[in-house]
């Protein structure tokens, strides 16, 4: 005979929610360390409750995690999200084949934020030559950047090919509410040479504030002790004992102190919005900062026409943006409609045969009519 399967019931009761819309759905996430997940998406009518049931084949030996959130978030999302969450002991059980939990409480802030938590863009726009000649078959690649101090990392967010007059379009989405330690793992971050000297140059302007310390591979806490203690407050403590001052001790939490303990001590309005000059925490927002790169490609060899660098960052794009990125090289001179491989040989005698060609064409329409 079959073992029994354990049920598990999950109430969910939205009664508080005080502008409730009957007919949406939330998903419930249940795994356990051993990576088993299971998922229930819970409709709500209007008697603003619901329950997810789950069936268990053997009884838990850890506690289990349920997570509630979105309909659209995926298993991967909800285990990463700031979201309603709770543990079930492995002893609800004992002696039984059905564990009832109390009903899970939905906060009006839940409610809303489960319908805000993810943006969507679409980004339209042309790729043009430096003399406003349409660049097509080009591939356009953009990127999502975050700048701490002088670190940046980037994510791609989209692809597409230019058509016949330079036009490409694209779309992603962009989700927040990530717990802050799991955003910053995902991050590959590194120095930026540009914005190393930008930074340093500005507050170099002060001779008050001495030579920053030398730029590490990595987010540390360490290139900031020098101004921390040029400051007449007393220090701060950057880290645990024991952990560093490396990537790996820096709290997020912690951050927006370390902040306002910087915007005491440096020179006002550095001329990009990037920490510690504006409030900075990527992982509750879903807004998307934006560079872009234009690549060509001729058989084995990829031309680079257009990489945009963290000063030309678009800061907090709208939903829909309409942007024309002007190439600085050009490994063919133009490609437009009717391009051969004659104009990349002898483009200057190419054109100059097309030019002659159609000259004597009007002039045999103009001689025709004399």
């Amino acid at each position: 005979m079959s073992q029994e399967k354990l049920v598990l019931r999950v109430p969910l009761d939205a009664s508080r929610v005080p502008e409730f819309t009957p007919g949406r759905s939330l998903r419930v996430l249940a795994w356990s360390k051993q990576g088993v997940t299971q998922q229930r998406l819970v409709r709500f009518g209007e008697e603003r409750t619901g329950t997810a049931v789950f069936e268990l084949e053997e009884q838990p030996q850890e506690p289990l995690r349920l997570a509630v959130g979105p309909e659209s978030a995926t298993p991967f999302e909800l285990q990463r999200l700031q979201t309603l969450a709770v543990s079930v002991p492995a002893s609800s059980w004992k002696g039984k084949s059905e564990a009832l939990l109390k009903p899970i409480q939905i906060s009006a802030y839940h409610w809303w934020w489960w319908q805000h938590w993810r943006q969507s863009f679409k980004v339209s726009g042309r790729v043009v030559s430096s003399g406003g000649v349409p660049v097509v078959g080009v591939t356009v690649s953009a990127f999502d950047i975050d700048a701490w101090w002088w670190w940046t990392a980037q994510e791609r967010v989209g692809e597409a090919t230019t058509d016949d007059d330079g036009g490409f379009a694209l779309e992603f989405t962009r989700a927040s509410g990530w717990w802050p330690w799991w955003w910053w793992a995902t991050r590959t971050w590194q120095a930026n040479a540009e914005m190393v000297g930008r930074i340093t140059a500005f507050v170099g302007q002060y001779p008050q504030y001495g030579a920053l310390a030398a730029p590490t591979a990595e987010p540390s806490l360490e290139v900031f002790e020098s101004l921390l203690a040029a400051s007449p407050r007393p220090m701060l403590t950057l880290a645990q004992p024991g952990q560093g001052t490396g990537l790996g001790a820096i709290e997020p939490a912690a951050l927006e102190s370390l902040r306002e303990r910087l915007v005491e001590i440096l020179p006002r309005n550095f001329p990009l919005p990037v920490w510690p000059w504006v409030r900075w925490a990527p992982w509750e927002d879903c807004g998307a900062n934006l560079i872009f790169k234009v690549t060509d490609r001729c058989g084995d060899e990829t031309t680079t026409l257009l990489n945009e660098t963290a000063s030309e960052t678009r800061w907090e794009i709208p939903a829909r943006l309409d942007v024309t990125l002007t190439t600085r090289e050009a490994r063919f001179g133009e490609k437009r409609p009717g391009w051969t491989l004659v104009d990349h040989l002898f483009p200057a005698g190419h054109s100059a045969a097309l030019n002659g060609r159609a000259s004597e064409g009007t002039g045999a329409v103009l001689g025709g009519t004399a």
